[in-house]
């Protein structure tokens, strides 16, 4: 009798690991970029917060999901999300045709007219900057693989200026004050959110025909991850969380 009921106990005992094992959330590796605030940044405590961030949190609790996050260069992202480096990738990332022969992008989580504008920013003091063709013998930052940068290569030789790209807006940032970049070019979100951390530098609006489509999530392509997060998406902006989000980040 008891080798029954051991063999018993031994057998419900497996079947709770066999149960256990199989409702165990898989953690997923995100990627972002900080420095790109309020979409990605850190805290003075070293923790990672915005958007973006926020919005990921919020579709992982949607999905009942684990994830890590893992911070790398903006230009490198669709490159280690086409190779399986990561599982998706949010970081105010623009899914324009080019980058979507690479990886598979969600639906867009946030399209607002004022992030679709571009703006030139610099310290009034060193540079005057009233339209595009004041660029002409500058030398213009940008944050490397982004937008930005693929329109200021075309129009550096129009105008004539020096493109300048680095990897984070806040060493350009900093590469202004110094003297040794004129101006940094950046969506109008972005650029407000630099200059209420420094006061010294101004902006002037960009006019240019660049059209971006939002911001997505990009994933490997063929991930069976993607109607899913297709899905948390929807739902937050149908509940009213993205909305949320926005009045908190950008307003």
């Amino acid at each position: 009798m008891k080798k029954l009921l051991s063999a018993l106990l031994l057998g419900v005992l497996a079947f709770s690991v066999a149960a256990c094992a199989s409702n165990e959330t898989e953690e997923l590796t995100i990627l972002t970029s900080a420095g790109y605030e309020p979409y990605e940044m850190y805290d003075e405590n070293g923790v990672l917060i915005g958007f973006d961030i926020d919005m990921m949190n919020a579709i992982a609790d949607y999905l009942g999901i684990s994830f890590v996050w893992q911070d790398v260069d903006f230009d490198g992202i669709i490159a280690s999300i086409q190779t399986n480096q990561a599982d998706a990738a949010i970081a105010g990332i623009s899914p324009t045709a080019e980058r979507a022969q690479f990886v598979d992008f969600t639906i867009v989580y946030f399209n607002e007219e004022a992030g679709l504008v571009n703006m030139m920013v610099f310290d009034p003091t060193k540079v005057t900057i009233n339209s595009k063709e004041d660029l002409a013998g500058l030398t213009v930052g940008v944050q490397l693989g982004t937008i930005q940068e693929g329109l200021l290569n075309d129009l550096s030789t129009e105008i004539g200026f020096t493109v300048d790209p680095r990897n984070q807006n806040s060493v350009i940032v900093q590469e202004i004050a110094s003297g040794r970049i004129d101006v940094l070019v950046v969506e109008k979100l972005v650029s407000d959110s630099i200059i209420a951390s420094n006061p010294f530098l101004t902006s002037v609006v960009l006019e240019s025909d660049l059209d971006s489509p939002g911001n997505a999530i990009a994933l490997p392509k063929g991930s069976p991850y993607l109607a899913q997060f297709n899905e948390a998406i929807q739902a937050l902006i149908d509940n009213g969380t993205v909305a949320q989000l926005v009045e908190k980040w950008f307003n």
